[in-house]
C-alpha cells in the first residue's frame, strides 16, 4: 500500500501537479477510483501543501441508486473533516436542450459544475481519478474513431478544459500512474469502502464495450501487453503533438490576423507549410474561433486543408454556424462571410474572344486552343480545359439563372445548379457570382469548380480549349 501512495506522490511531485498553499478540490463519485484519489491526498495534504475540498455531483439519472451515492460521499468527506459541495443537476434536460448524446452531456454539466466549485472556493485545480487504464480505453477509443494525432495522445496529467459552455477549468490527475487493477488492490489493503456504479457493467456505451470486451480479447489472442503499447503510443504521439503545436504556434502568429470575430489566412504561407504544420495551424484557429477543440473531427481539418488548397469562392460549413472559405490569396475563418465575398459582381452576358482575350465585370478570360499532345498540364484553380470540338467556339460567360442545370464532370445524369451548389457548400451570397460559361446548346462548366462531363479532354480529343480566368 506505502509503494502505492509512493508512486502517486513521486508522481504529483514530479509532474507539479500542486503548488504549497494552493486549495484543490477532489472530484468524488464514491467509486472505487475516487475513494482512492481522496484517500491519498487527504492522508499527505500537509506534505504537499495544500488544502482540500470535496465536490461530488448526483446525475439524476439512476434512482436511488445516485442518492445512495451522494449519501456515501457526504458521510465520507465529513468522516474526514473536509468541506463538501454536494448537489444534483438535471442532465436529461440539459441534453434535450443542447442535443447531446447522455455522456456528452454529463461530462458537460458535470465539469461545469466542478468549474463553479473550483471557482467559488478559490481553488486553482480540480483533482479527477482518471487512471491509466481510463487513458488506455480512451486512446483506444479515438483508435477506433480514426482520430488525429491529438486523439492518440489520450489523457494527460494535467489539462486545461475549455468547452463552449466552460470558461476554463484546470483538470489534475495524480492516478493516472496506476491502473484500475491497483486502485482497487490500494482500496482493498487500505480497508477503503467504496460505492459501485451499475452502468459500468453495461456494454452499451462504447467505452464500456472497449473496456470489457475489446481489450480483454486483445490482451488473451493478440498481445498482453497490449497495455504498455498504447501508452507508448501516446507518449509518442503526445511528444510530437507538443513540438508540432509549438511550430504551429509560431506560424500562426505570421498567418493569421484577427479581426472582429474573422481568421484572416494568409493561404500561399500557409501553403508553403508542412502538411502536419498546415493541420495544426487550421486546427488551433478553428479550436480558438469554437472556444475549445472538443467539436473538432479529423474530417473538419480535412475539409479545411481542401479548401485551403483551391479556388477562390469555395467555402464549408464548420460546427457552431462557423465557415471556411478561401479568397484570393487569404483564407476566411467566421461566422459571417457574407461581406467577404471574394468574387467582383457577375450582371450580363459577354461572348468569349476564341482565341483571344476577354475583359468583363473585373475579370480576364484568356483563351487559346492547343493540340491534344496527350502530356497536357491538368486544369488548376481557375483554368477550364475543354474539348473545343464539343464544346464549340460559341461560347458566353454569365450568372446563373432559375433551372439552370448540368452535368458535372464524372457524373452520368444531369444536376440543378443550386443542387450543385448546395452539395458543393458554396456560400449563398457567393453563388450568383460564379461565372457559368454557356455554348448555344448547354452549359459547359463553372469556371473554377468543375466541368460539364459532355465536353471534358478524353484519348479522342483532337483540340483542347483552355479558359484561363483572373481578376482584374
Amino acid at each position: 500500500m506505502r509503494q502505492l501512495e509512493k508512486w502517486v506522490l513521486d508522481f504529483i511531485t514530479g509532474h507539479r501537479l500542486v503548488s504549497r498553499g494552493e486549495r484543490v478540490v477532489a472530484a468524488v463519485s464514491g467509486g472505487a477510483d475516487s475513494v482512492c484519489l481522496l484517500s491519498i491526498l487527504h492522508k499527505y495534504q500537509t506534505e504537499l501543501g495544500i488544502t482540500l475540498a470535496v465536490a461530488h455531483l448526483d446525475h439524476g439519472l439512476r434512482g436511488a441508486e445516485s442518492d445512495a451515492d451522494a449519501e456515501f460521499v457526504r458521510a465520507l468527506a465529513a468522516r474526514l473533516d473536509l468541506p463538501a459541495v454536494i448537489t444534483r443537476r438535471d442532465v436529461t434536460a440539459y441534453q434535450a436542450e443542447y442535443r447531446l448524446t447522455p455522456e456528452e452531456a454529463a461530462r458537460e454539466v458535470r465539469y461545469q459544475f466542478l468549474s463553479e466549485v473550483a471557482e467559488s472556493g478559490g481553488a486553482t485545480s480540480v483533482a479527477v481519478a482518471h487512471t491509466k487504464s481510463d487513458h488506455v480505453e480512451t486512446v483506444m477509443l479515438h483508435l477506433l474513431r480514426g482520430s488525429g494525432l491529438s486523439g492518440l495522445v489520450g489523457l494527460k496529467e494535467a489539462v486545461t478544459l475549455r468547452y463552449k459552455r466552460i470558461e476554463c477549468l484546470q483538470i489534475i490527475r495524480p492516478l493516472i500512474c496506476l491502473t484500475r487493477a491497483e486502485v482497487e488492490t490500494y482500496c482493498r489493503l487500505a480497508g477503503l469502502e467504496f460505492r459501485t456504479d451499475s452502468t459500468n457493467e453495461s456494454l452499451t456505451p462504447t467505452r464500456n464495450r472497449i473496456r470489457r470486451q475489446l481489450l480483454p480479447e486483445i490482451r488473451r489472442d493478440f498481445n498482453p501487453r497490449i497495455d504498455e503499447a498504447l501508452d507508448r503510443l501516446s507518449q509518442l504521439a503526445a511528444d510530437e503533438q507538443d513540438f508540432i503545436s509549438g511550430e504551429a504556434g509560431c506560424a500562426a502568429e505570421k498567418l493569421i490576423i484577427r479581426q472582429s470575430g474573422l481568421a484572416v489566412i494568409d493561404q500561399r504561407g500557409l501553403a508553403a507549410l508542412h502538411p502536419a504544420l498546415r493541420r495544426s495551424v487550421l486546427k488551433q484557429a478553428l479550436a480558438e474561433a469554437l472556444g475549445s477543440p472538443k467539436d473538432i473531427e479529423a474530417g473538419h481539418i480535412e475539409d479545411m486543408m481542401d479548401i485551403a488548397a483551391g479556388n477562390a469562392g469555395r467555402a464549408i460549413d464548420l460546427p457552431a454556424g462557423l465557415v471556411f472559405a478561401a479568397g484570393y490569396g487569404e483564407l476566411y475563418l467566421g461566422r459571417d462571410l457574407a461581406g467577404l465575398n471574394p468574387l467582383p459582381p457577375l450582371e450580363g452576358e459577354y461572348r468569349l474572344n476564341i482565341p483571344g482575350v476577354t475583359e468583363f465585370s473585373g475579370r480576364r478570360v484568356t483563351a487559346e486552343i492547343i493540340d491534344n499532345t496527350g502530356d497536357r498540364p491538368a486544369a488548376e484553380g481557375m483554368v477550364m480545359l475543354m474539348d473545343y470540338d464539343k464544346a464549340g467556339g460559341d461560347l458566353t460567360v454569365r450568372a446563373r439563372r432559375p433551372g439552370d442545370r448540368f452535368q458535372p464532370q464524372g457524373m452520368s445524369q444531369e444536376k440543378k445548379l443550386k443542387d450543385y451548389f448546395i452539395d458543393a457548400r458554396v456560400p449563398r451570397p457567393w453563388r450568383d457570382r460564379v461565372p457559368v460559361v454557356v455554348s448555344p446548346g448547354q452549359i459547359v462548366g463553372l469556371a473554377g469548380y468543375r466541368l460539364d462531363d459532355r465536353v471534358k479532354v478524353t484519348a479522342a480529343t483532337v483540340r483542347v480549349l483552355r479558359l484561363d480566368f483572373t481578376y482584374i
